[in-house]
């Protein structure tokens, strides 16, 4: 239902530590029509120009946590809300190169009253903001 609206345009960028790019950042809202605990994320999968990232490699980021993305299953008592934007972080030498990506982000969520999981999909084509 939400879907359309889960990758957004505004902060996709890549991310500097130290003089050096260690990755990149991609906003997601939730494609569900209440908040979540992070605990009832079952996957993010993340593709850019059609390259897969690892989930190893990622960070997830509501407005009260960070959280490395094999640690989501074990977060109870944080929770990505209706509308938020959260962050995802991946962690990528040299992040990316500058101009438009093809970004694709599936959501899958635990519900508990559904029998089956609440999937997301998305894919835009959004600009890279430059630092």
């Amino acid at each position: 239902m939400f879907e359309q609206y889960m990758v957004c345009e505004d902060g996709f960028k890549n991310v500097e530590e130290n003089g050096e790019l260690i990755g990149f950042e991609v906003k997601l809202r939730i494609p569900y029509y209440r908040g979540v605990s992070l605990s009832l994320i079952n996957s993010i999968d993340l593709e850019v120009d059609g390259i897969s990232f690892p989930q190893d490699d990622m960070l997830f980021k509501v407005e009260t946590g960070s959280f490395p993305y094999n640690e989501l299953s074990t977060v109870i008592n944080n929770r990505w809300e209706f509308g938020e934007k959260a962050t995802l972080f991946v962690k990528k030498k040299g992040g990316l190169d500058s101009g438009s990506h093809k970004v694709h982000a599936v959501v899958n969520l635990r519900i508990s009253y559904l029998p089956w999981p609440n999937i997301g999909d998305d894919t835009k084509t959004i600009t890279l903001v430059e630092n």
